[in-house]
């Protein structure tokens, strides 16, 4: 008699009334693909990499790549004048007045795009295992000053001069999640999604400018590099180094979201992603958290629902 109401009940949570007639949950058993398209948030703590401070504003950073050099601004600036004063850079600092840098930029991070692929093996609509790998390439962005003494007369406020530049830096991050999925049953092809695990990062530094102009007239701006080769190119030019600085740091995920079935094949989630990363860029790490909004496409394990897949 226990065993008998013990299996009708197990039966009676696999029936859920609609509002015409009864139906059962779903099964989902096998390994299922799908596409993760999106937008990705980095905290702004490790864009302070590409400030042009350096340790203390005139000494640059050390990098773990020693065919690489990441100028400050001030080292480059110094350096484009005497190597190459023939630039249009050059011909913006050497007017009669001296100048010095008037204050750094704080850095933040551009909203990215956010591209992948996701595995996931389901032993039960409740119970998968879930491998995700995305591609993310970032931008930060901020503003410095430059200051001219004596450029304009003193009349009481100083007799300098400050013009604003622009200052960017650009990184690829390729984040590989593996994590534990279990969900919630609401509706007929509608449930809750929970996912936490672990994240390891690669992260690569790619660029790092700074934007001038001669005038505000000017639409496109000279861009000149702080991230280098260390060897001079021609005419005392410095190469661009990009690609050379990839690192791994771990750290952990959680998510949740919705499952949306459709009745020919193919599932869309909708998915929420917050990471705590261990951010390694340079010679620096940070400890962060960082969040991801997307939408994934799961493609059905069954070939021929894929193809009459409808949406």
């Amino acid at each position: 008699m226990g065993l008998g109401l013990w299996v009708l009940q197990g039966w009676a949570q696999m029936i859920v009334p609609g509002n015409e007639e009864d139906f059962s949950v779903e099964r989902r058993d096998g390994i299922e693909f799908g596409m993760n398209i999106g937008v990705y948030r980095g905290a702004p703590g490790p864009s302070m990499i590409y400030d042009g401070y350096g340790k203390d504003g005139t000494e640059s950073l050390d990098l773990p790549d020693g065919a690489a050099k990441l100028w400050t601004i001030k080292e480059r600036l110094e350096q484009i004048a005497t190597a190459q004063p023939n630039s249009p850079i050059a011909g913006i600092l050497n007017g009669p007045f001296p100048w010095d840098i008037y204050s750094f930029p704080i850095m933040q991070y551009r909203p990215a795009m956010m591209f992948g692929l996701k595995v996931a093996k389901f032993w039960n609509p409740e119970t998968a295992v879930m491998l995700s790998v995305d591609a993310v390439q970032l931008t930060a962005e901020g503003a410095w000053s430059l200051v001219r003494v004596g450029e304009v007369p003193d009349q009481g406020q100083g007799n300098y001069a400050t013009e604003d530049y622009g200052i960017e830096g650009k990184e690829n991050r390729l984040n590989v999640a593996l994590g534990y999925r279990t969900s919630v049953y609401i509706d007929e092809g509608i449930s809750w999604i929970m996912e936490l695990g672990g994240m390891a990062t690669a992260y690569s530094l790619e660029e790092n400018y700074l934007l001038m102009t001669e005038n505000s007239a000017q639409l496109q701006p000279y861009r000149l590099d702080l991230l280098t080769q260390v060897n001079n190119g021609s005419n005392g030019t410095l190469n661009r180094a990009n690609g050379l600085l990839t690192q791994w740091g771990l750290g952990a995920y959680v998510g949740a979201g919705m499952d949306v079935a459709f009745e020919q094949g193919g599932r869309i989630e909708l998915n929420l992603r917050v990471s705590r990363d261990n951010v390694k860029l340079g010679m620096q790490e940070s400890k962060v958290w960082n969040g991801a909004l997307f939408v994934t496409w799961m493609m059905p394990s069954q070939i021929g629902d894929f193809v009459r897949a409808s949406f």
